[in-house]
């Protein structure tokens, strides 16, 4: 008898039945905090690559001024981020959430209406303190709350595709919409708008993450004297000092880099938006299967990785004549990027105690931001003074770098976890007060 022609063969059932069982490995939550990450980088993505555009080209501030605008307030900000890890273990995940995406809110209506420059200044300092960087902390604390911990790599990546997805989305809008109105007011109000409906979904859908044990009662203050046992921790210092290299190359990819491409290579804001459209795809295509397919590697040999091609891919797109090469190196980033980004938060939360896993993630926060401060800041001093070549060369260079010093640091954590393994009678040793090993057995 033949079965009906609607009816899946046992090999299509068989690939269904293991999708639908990957999926339940997740709560619900986890994916409306997935589609809300789409939803809300749709709405970033429309305004934040455009910013220093916008402000070089409509405003006809110089790069050093702008790298000065977008980056001195994230340095002055540093502080606030370890009051943010606290505001999430003390207040909740969600208040850290609205905050955060109130804040950017404010700033792309500021730049919509704002007519001087302290205005805006006013705008993206408090965006810095209590913007993107509140908001990434609560998210990546929650996550980290609803998932356990041998599937957090695939879940800080899964987050990312949808982040990825809606960072192509975005430039693709905007692009429409400039080509349309060139004072790019509608612009950001659109991107506000959007914003606005993440924050709806966040309060109406969303409950409360924050664990039993974490919910102590206690003060902020008391809540702040926690960040003595990340202080010790060595190992998670050292893994965030390292970052710093990659990250100052990242930092610049939405800030220096859209200036540097139209010097050397004529691009119009048009044309950047598809490059940066190109970008997110070649992120959200292989975030999830590249993360899946190395999740049990040495996350510190990852990070090696990352930071290569990060610095190669950025500063090669600027070298390297326009055209099909220009968009390799544009795909090179794009791999360095979806490696650092959740491996980083993987560690980061492997390593921190249950009750202080918001301050673990704040302190990385705070680098994550330095990181991209230092961007700004510095790139487009180094691009006034050394030309967008020199620049180039100065990003690949702290890339190699920090791939050089991440894979001393994986020999030597390999080392010290084998020493204590033999010490304890264990074949593995166990983290300093987190979940599980900072790193799998090295699959090679």
């Amino acid at each position: 008898m033949t079965p009906p022609a609607d009816t899946p063969s046992p090999a299509h059932a068989g690939l269904l039945g293991r999708a639908r069982a990957e999926l339940r490995v997740f709560p619900r939550q986890f994916w409306l905090l997935s589609g809300g990450f789409f939803v809300l980088l749709m709405g970033i993505d429309m305004c934040f690559p455009f910013e220093t555009t916008y402000l070089h080209d409509r405003l006809g501030y110089s790069m050093t001024t702008i790298g000065l605008l977008l980056g001195v307030p994230l340095l002055a900000a540093l502080p606030f981020y370890i009051i943010d890890g606290a505001i999430t273990d003390r207040y909740g995940r969600k208040p850290g959430m609205v905050v955060g995406i109130c804040a950017v809110m404010g700033l792309y209506v500021t730049l919509a209406f704002a007519g001087a420059l302290w205005q805006i200044a006013i705008a993206v300092s408090v965006e810095a303190a209590f913007g993107w960087a509140l908001f990434l902390t609560g998210s990546n604390a929650m996550i980290a709350d609803l998932v356990p911990f041998e599937r957090r790599a695939e879940a800080y990546s899964i987050t990312r595709v949808a982040l990825h997805v809606g960072m192509i989305v975005g430039p693709l809008l905007a692009a429409v919409i400039l080509a349309a109105d060139e004072t790019y007011r509608w612009l950001f109000l659109t991107g506000v708008s959007i914003c606005a409906a993440f924050v709806v979904i966040v309060l109406t859908l969303f409950r409360e993450t924050l664990p039993r044990e974490a919910r102590t009662g206690e003060s902020l203050q008391v809540t702040l004297r926690g960040y003595a046992t990340v202080m010790r921790d060595r190992r998670f210092l050292a893994f965030c000092a390292v970052a710093l290299l990659p990250l100052y190359a990242f930092g610049q990819i939405w800030s220096i880099f859209p200036v540097m491409l139209r010097n050397a290579h004529d691009v119009s804001p048009r044309t950047w938006g598809l490059v940066i459209a190109f970008y997110a795809v070649s992120v959200a295509v292989f975030q999830y299967p590249m993360i899946r397919w190395l999740q049990r590697r040495d996350h510190m040999k990852l990070m090696a990785v990352a930071s290569a091609f990060i610095g190669l891919g950025l500063g090669g797109a600027v070298l390297v004549p326009w055209g099909v090469a220009t968009f390799a190196c544009v795909f090179l980033l794009g791999q360095g990027a979806l490696l650092l980004l959740p491996i980083s938060s993987t560690v980061s939360a492997e390593l921190a105690p249950v009750a202080l896993r918001g301050r673990y993630m704040g302190t990385w926060t705070l680098v994550q931001m330095t990181g991209y401060a230092l961007g700004p800041t510095f790139g487009g001093m180094a691009m006034d003074r050394l030309g967008e070549r020199g620049a180039a060369l100065l990003i690949i260079a702290c890339g190699l770098t920090g791939a050089a010093l991440y894979w001393i640091l994986a020999r030597r954590f390999r080392a010290a976890d084998a020493a204590a393994g033999s010490a304890a009678g264990a074949a593995t040793a166990q983290p300093i007060a987190g979940d599980a090993p900072l790193s799998a057995p090295p699959v090679a």
